[in-house]
This record gives C-alpha cells, structure tokens and sequence, in this order.
C-alpha cells in the first residue's frame, strides 16, 4: 500500500543527486569566503536543526509504514548537517589561521552591539 512506486524513486533519487550538487558548490566555495565562513556557519545550524525537528515531528505523526515523506526531510537533514559541518570545519581552520577573527567572534554578545541608553534594560 504504501510502496514506494518507480516515479517515486526516481524523484528521490533526482532529488538526492540535485542537494549532492549543490553541496558540492557550497563546500566548494567556502575556502574563498574568508570572514562570512562565520554566519553561514550559524545560518546552516539554523537550518539543521529546523530539518532536524520537522522530520522528527513528521515520523511522529506519520502514517502505518509510509515513509515517503520522511526520506525527503532525511536527505535535507543530511544535506543541512553536512554543509554545518564542512563550514564548522572551514571556520576553525580560518580561526586557527587568523587569530584576531578568532577574538572577535568570541567577545560578540548580542547587547554588545546595542546602543546605550535604548531599550527595556536600561
């Protein structure tokens, strides 16, 4: 009943085959990003971890055996923590390399960059 037909195959294999591409071209291009390696390391958690909790959700509430649904947010989940980790692995090898980037981004707090005198704390 719920199998998975030719046509559905061959999308999820098209579909595996496009994010393996596109991987590839980020990962490819983070050696020359230099100081943006930083956000999109965080953008990419970020999106990890929003795939992650979907396709968690979605195996929670899915039907008796179908498991259609849950490959596709698999293969975003694998395709998100991968690209997270190859940023993760760029950014420490750009930290090691440049030393004072290393101190920016640990002294960066988010009421570090607020004006004094604004806001609900003050």
């Amino acid at each position: 009943m719920n199998d998975f037909t030719n046509g559905e195959l061959i999308a999820t294999g098209v579909f595996a085959l496009l994010l393996i591409g596109l991987a590839l071209v980020v990962v490819r291009s983070m050696a020359r990003m230099g100081e943006g390696i930083i956000p999109l390391r965080r953008r990419t958690l970020v999106w990890f971890q929003i795939s992650l909790v979907l396709t968690v959700v979605q195996l929670n509430f899915k039907k008796d055996g179908d498991w259609r649904f849950s490959v596709i947010l698999g293969l975003i989940v694998l395709f998100t923590g991968a690209v997270w980790l190859f940023a993760r692995s760029y950014e420490r090898k750009y930290t090691a390399a440049h030393p004072e980037a290393a101190r920016d981004t640990a002294s960066e707090s988010p009421d570090e960059n607020r004006p004094q005198g604004s806001g609900p704390a003050d």
